[in-house]
């Protein structure tokens, strides 16, 4: 069940595949080079202006960076279960992700029809930030 996908600056696609907890790896070709295997739920997927690859997992209410390579290097989020609305920054079954200028991370929830804003405190470490968006130009 294709959830995601994102392009990287070196062409690569990633693909969510949610039915089968993986993220699917091609070229700009369309031939495939790998799998990360193991991944759960993966309905999103963000490649940010660092090459990091971010994991939207709607299952374990995560957010999950990778390298481009696939190596696991960090989480944030909640696994709280159903029926916790109302707990401020809880993540319930997340889809999307999005990033703005300031650096505030916007979190789409599949269920609630809501947007969760959350704002980087100050002096927070920015190599666990989400980066602004990948922009590819010809």
């Amino acid at each position: 069940l294709l959830h995601g996908t994102a392009v990287g600056g070196s062409g690569r696609v990633y693909v969510g595949d949610r039915t089968n907890n993986r993220i699917q790896v091609f070229a700009e070709d369309g031939s495939f080079i790998e799998e990360w295997p193991d991944i759960r739920d993966p309905v999103g997927v963000w490649v940010d202006k660092n090459e990091s690859v971010w994991v939207v997992s709607a299952d374990l209410n995560h957010i999950v960076r990778y390298s481009r390579d696939g190596v696991f290097q960090y989480r944030f989020g909640s696994r709280i279960g159903r029926g916790w609305e109302g707990w401020e920054g809880a993540l319930d079954r997340p889809h999307q992700i999005d990033v703005d200028e300031e650096g505030a991370l916007y979190i789409a929830s599949y269920d609630g029809g809501w947007v969760n804003k959350l704002v980087p405190k100050p002096g927070a470490d920015r190599i666990n930030l989400i980066g602004s968006a990948l922009l590819l130009t010809e």
